[in-house]
């Protein structure tokens, strides 16, 4: 699914890398929120690494991954979870299940890219359901 949104100046909202995860993030919460979704953690962390996101939706705990890019020029930012990041969220989401004693609870990874043309007003999310999978080939 992809909407459309159009927000003032971007240029001037995007200072630097750290500024636009941030951003990125703040709008992937609202819109996951209209989208049904729950909120438990935003920037979850353990010795692995950090989950974006851990969420709920209906009976699945979703662990989201945000991508959020200025330029198209790499492609669109869902391109950067590759199957490194892939096998690393992998292993976050089950370090997250075992820590809360949920290794029996239904879960996926979800990912949303979100495209934010330094050069335009408009961008693009995108969510991503059940985007990989571990045993998959």
């Amino acid at each position: 699914m992809v909407l459309q949104y159009r927000v003032p100046d971007l240029n001037q909202i995007f200072m630097d890398n750290k500024t636009l995860g941030k951003t990125g993030e703040d709008l992937a919460v609202r819109f996951l929120k209209r989208k049904g979704y729950t909120i438990i953690y935003r920037n979850w962390r353990c010795l692995l690494g950090e989950i974006d996101i851990v969420a709920r939706e209906k009976d699945f705990i979703v662990f989201i991954e945000i991508k959020a890019r200025r330029s198209l020029s790499f492609g669109p930012g869902y391109l950067a979870v590759n199957h490194r990041k892939q096998s690393k969220l992998i292993k976050l989401g089950q370090a997250y299940l075992k820590r809360y004693g949920l290794t029996e609870s239904p879960c996926r990874i979800d990912v949303v890219s979100i495209d934010m043309p330094e050069s335009g007003a408009d961008f693009e999310i995108e969510l991503i359901k059940d985007a990989f999978w571990e045993n998959r080939t």
